[in-house]
């Protein structure tokens, strides 16, 4: 009789301190339709991302013109810090392949008078992106955002496709040189890049903490491709960022 007393006043206490622990009971598991709490509450994530783009060339130097936007694309990992529920840092690591297409036109003198040039420039670099990543309470299972913030670039290789033509004053009034393929031009181009980037994208929770995401951002370069001043050109272009998070 006294160890069934002894154990009913233990499991009354027991209850008792459960419900007056600050720590209490485990939460219930989120509802199936509530799965973006569980992704609110990670302050890190983990994701994997394709990024093709439009680019177009804006001529720094009065020789240059620009010749039509071209098409490029990058792939890579991101790294997503929060430091609050809903505002974090966005980094990681990506390799990107930029185009770039001109005409450099050299005013001559003499038996020659016009030399023209024309690029089509493909250059490589290892992109590291410092953005703010802000977004929206969950709507379902979507979320908006907007990023701000900076890519810094370095170039892994350069390579150039051009046709090189003289005009003179002879009849007929222009001499065409062989065309140059695939030419190693990373020694005429800067290696470092910076560029501003703002945008703006959506998130969509499958399960758990995975989710889709996609953005569509505008890539400002401040610096110039080229680092002859005959050739100076920058790149600007936007960017369609299509990525899983985990």
């Amino acid at each position: 009789m006294k160890i069934k007393l002894i154990v009913i006043l233990s499991l009354i206490s027991f209850s008792l301190f459960a419900q007056n622990s600050p720590y209490g009971a485990p939460p219930p598991p989120p509802e199936e339709g509530n799965m973006n709490d569980v992704w609110g509450e990670r302050y890190f994530h983990f994701g994997l991302n394709f990024t093709p783009g439009i680019y177009w060339t804006v001529p720094n130097s009065s020789n240059n013109t620009a010749n039509g936007a071209s098409f490029g694309y990058g792939y890579g990992a991101n790294l997503e810090f929060y430091f609050t529920r809903n505002y974090g840092l966005l980094t990681g690591i990506e390799v990107t392949d930029i185009d770039a297409k001109y005409i450099n036109t050299t005013p001559m003198q003499g038996y020659y008078y016009d030399s023209i040039i024309k690029h089509n420039e493909t250059v490589q670099y290892l992109q590291i992106p410092f953005e703010l990543k802000l977004k929206t309470s969950p709507l379902g299972k979507m979320r908006f955002y907007g990023l701000v913030g900076l890519d810094f670039g370095f170039r892994l290789k350069a390579t150039d496709d051009y046709t090189y033509t003289e005009y003179t004053n002879a009849v007929p009034p222009g001499f065409y040189f062989p065309p140059g393929n695939n030419v190693n031009i990373s020694s005429q181009t800067d290696f470092f890049r910076v560029s501003l980037v703002i945008g703006g994208g959506v998130e969509y929770t499958l399960a758990g903490n995975t989710a889709l995401q996609a953005s569509l951002t505008y890539n400002n370069c401040f610096t110039n491709l080229n680092n002859t001043g005959s050739n100076a050109v920058n790149v600007k272009g936007v960017e369609l960022m299509v990525g899983i998070l985990f």
